[in-house]
């Protein structure tokens, strides 16, 4: 999936990140039959959803037996994949092509085009004609992988230059955020501003969720338009179209095959494998290559391949790669019996080359021959590349400066996003009464029921006690308990001396974790110095639940990065999932006799904030929350064009249906306190713009004669508890 500019430094940070990606979690382990320690708990758990949903997809395919039956898992497959991306644009505006210069190398030239796949929204691309042979050509689509370069990176330029010179049309182009089309760059820096291209699309990537699509939605519209290009092209044989890519290229050939009829041939590099193999690995990688609900829904790798048939199909892999070629033999098999259903076993194949990830010459050489053998009644037979010159990266760029944003301008990704993002409002009907306001709690409990996919566990909690310890004349007693087999929640219990109680119980969930809030001066330990009695929680991914299962981008994206991405795959947000350890930490103190009068109280500090204010939506049982240092609102990071560490307050699909001022609404009357609310970067609010963004919230309480209930402020840094939060019930 990852590529630097040259061969080398791509196979060297490609090890890299594999290393640093080493499973943390067995195949056995991650299916429950052995223990495992809390780190790992969280990606076991969904390895094991994960484990059933795949099965669960198997045994649906195994029933298939007639094209007819076939055809129809063909049509959902399609459906669904254009469901998850958030669809396609529903016009095709004009190419405006712009031919920016050519190279002219004897037997085949290079042109330089810009093409406009969206109006201003910039594609550089370079286009290899052949100069001698068929007045008409059979044409390539080639999107490239995760390369700072991109189309101009010699890696590519070789797949590019194999084919033309077998007789090959062949665009291949600049996906979003690499090579000319920096989706984040900076001219002072001379490169992005948020790091590498993978980075810029996770970005935007997980911006896209919260509207219901994906990053993919933008990279497969470019390719489709490419192909439109192609067309348009008077040499060019329009019905003879075929893709081919590496990696991210691979993944982009495998969605354009599967969704553009007019693809006649494929041929993906190092991306096709099995999701139960890749769980087992590195796991979900970069945000267009997987999807929420997509192993919910019974979406796996093969069922790409399978959209194609019965058309010409080759699984290029690696004998080491990350992408594991046991996952990839297992697609070739499923997708072979697929095809014998019309006779067409012969047109999926596969081709394994040695080493780790990418396109050696030996692959290159079988993807040429497998084109040429179905786009020009070729034998198929392998023959020895001809020799060729890469071209200088620079000789290959198609704007002056090196980058659209500082040569034409024009939009992005992110623009596109923020433009059409910042319209998705929820519905806000005027607030002028409790009725009002009661709807609206019902409205919200639906929604967040519905969005957040939160599911209430009943079982037993198997509580364990690990022993106690005394701490500034409180006892610190350290337990775990079950939310439902396979999660485990570590907590502290701290109960202040009879003296000091002031009959108030405390449900604390802290983004640093338990520990941190419990230390000397913490935010646990200060309650509890008032008399509070205190439960802190670890919930899932949280404190000793912090997943090692992480990437490179952790630092942007949060050391749940891939846990996130898989509970959002199997249809279990975060979010849900830690709402249920929230409220299984309120059946723990009901079962314990630590309620009082049935009800605690929420305490929340980081992005942890987001989960305790969904939790509270759901129970009347938390009688008043406190936030510090959450999430402003989701409308502020549709708006923004860079986020820090929000990933695991993503609901997909909550613009539009409600924000984060709307569930606080919905407390009304129940007290809240929202104290240094936070920008989506993790910077101070100031306090008039988050009254302006809370001004419905505002008015919920007023609805219902409760506008003390409702406060908004500042904590000053080493203000302790009980003046921050003097007026706190």
């Amino acid at each position: 999936m990852r590529v630097s500019k040259s061969l080398a430094g791509f196979i060297v940070f490609i090890g890299f990140l594999c290393l640093r990606a080493v499973p943390q979690v067995s195949g056995n382990a991650a299916q429950g039959s052995q223990e495992v320690h809390h780190d790992d708990m969280l990606r076991a758990y969904l390895q094991r959803i994960a484990f059933q949903q795949l099965a669960q997809r198997k045994d649906r395919i195994a029933e298939i037996r007639t094209r007819t039956q076939f055809e129809k898992r063909k049509a959902e497959v399609r459906r669904q994949l254009l469901a998850m991306m958030g669809g396609l644009p529903n016009e095709r505006s004009p190419l405006k092509v712009r031919r920016m210069g050519t190279i002219d190398r004897g037997d085949y030239r290079v042109e330089k085009l810009i093409y406009e796949s969206l109006p201003r929204f910039y594609v550089t691309a370079n286009l290899y004609v052949p100069k001698t042979g068929s007045s008409r050509f059979p044409a390539i689509l080639q999107p490239t992988g995760h390369s700072l370069s991109a189309k101009a990176g010699a890696f590519y330029q070789d797949i590019s230059l194999g084919l033309v010179k077998s007789g090959f049309v062949v665009l291949t182009y600049d996906p979003v955020g690499q090579g000319e089309r920096g989706i984040f760059y900076d001219s002072a820096l001379g490169g992005p501003r948020i790091g590498r291209n993978t980075t810029e699309h996770e970005m935007v990537g997980i911006q896209s969720l919260l509207a219901g699509e994906s990053i993919a939605r933008y990279m497969v519209w470019d390719g489709m338009r490419g192909i439109d290009l192609l067309q348009s092209l008077p040499y060019v044989d329009s019905k003879r179209i075929g893709v081919t890519g590496c990696s991210g290229g691979g993944t982009l050939t495998s969605y354009i095959a599967a969704l553009d009829d007019r693809v006649q041939v494929a041929a993906p590099a190092c991306y096709i494998t099995d999701w139960e193999d890749q769980l087992l690995g590195t796991g979900p990688q970069d945000a267009e290559q997987q999807f929420p609900d997509q192993l919910k829904n019974g979406l796996n790798h093969p069922d790409l391949v399978e959209a194609f048939a019965p058309k010409p199909y080759l699984i290029n892999s690696t004998t080491d790669d990350f992408f594991p070629i046991a996952g990839s033999r297992k697609a070739l098999a499923e997708s072979r019996r697929i095809y014998a259903l019309f006779g067409a076993e012969d047109k999926v194949s596969s081709f394994v080359a040695p080493g780790g990830h990418g396109v050696p010459k030996s692959q290159r050489e079988a993807i040429e021959a497998w084109m040429t053998r179905w786009l020009k009644d070729g034998t198929g037979t392998i023959t020895p590349e001809p020799l060729f010159q890469t071209e200088y990266e620079e000789d290959l760029l198609c704007t002056k400066t090196g980058q659209i944003s500082t040569t034409l301008g024009g939009d992005t990704s992110s623009t596109l996003n923020i433009r059409r993002f910042s319209k998705l409002t929820p519905p806000r009907p005027a607030l002028t009464g409790r009725q009002d306001v009661d709807r609206l709690k019902a409205r919200m409990k639906n929604e967040v029921l519905r969005l957040t996919r939160y599911e209430e566990s009943k079982g037993p909690l198997h509580v364990k006690t690990m022993g106690s310890t005394e701490q500034n004349g409180h006892r610190i007693t350290r337990l775990s308990y079950e939310p439902e087999p396979g999660r485990v929640v570590p907590a502290l219990l701290v109960e202040p001396t009879a003296a000091l109680s002031r009959k108030k119980t405390v449900l604390y969930i802290d983004g640093h974790g338990m520990d941190a809030a419990a230390a000397p001066h913490g935010g646990v330990d200060q309650l509890a110095q008032l008399g509070d009695l205190v439960v802190g929680l670890d919930p899932s991914g949280i404190g000793e639940t912090t997943s090692t299962w992480t990437s490179y981008s952790s630092p942007w994206f949060g050391s749940d990065e891939r846990v996130t991405w898989l509970a959002l795959m199997v249809g279990k947000p975060l979010v849900g999932i830690r709402m249920d350890d929230i409220l299984r930490g309120v059946d723990l103190l009901k079962q314990k006799g630590l309620l009082y009068d049935g009800k605690c109280l929420g305490f929340a500090r980081g992005a942890v904030a987001v989960d305790m204010l969904h939790a509270a939506v759901m129970d009347q049982r938390i009688a008043g929350v406190a936030m510090e240092d959450s999430l402003i609102s989701y409308g502020q990071i549709a708006r923004s064009p860079i986020h820090r560490q929000i990933f695991e307050a993503v609901v997909p699909g909550v613009l539009g249906k409600y924000d984060l001022p709307d569930l606080v609404a919905a407390l009304a009357p129940r007290p809240v306190w929202l104290v240094n609310l936070r920008s989506p970067v993790g910077n101070p609010v100031f306090l008039r713009d988050a009254r302006h963004e809370y001004e419905y919230a505002a008015s919920a309480y007023a609805a219902v004669g409760a506008s003390k209930q409702f406060r908004l402020r500042l904590r000053r840094e080493g203000e302790n508890v009980a003046s921050a939060y003097s007026a706190l019930p």
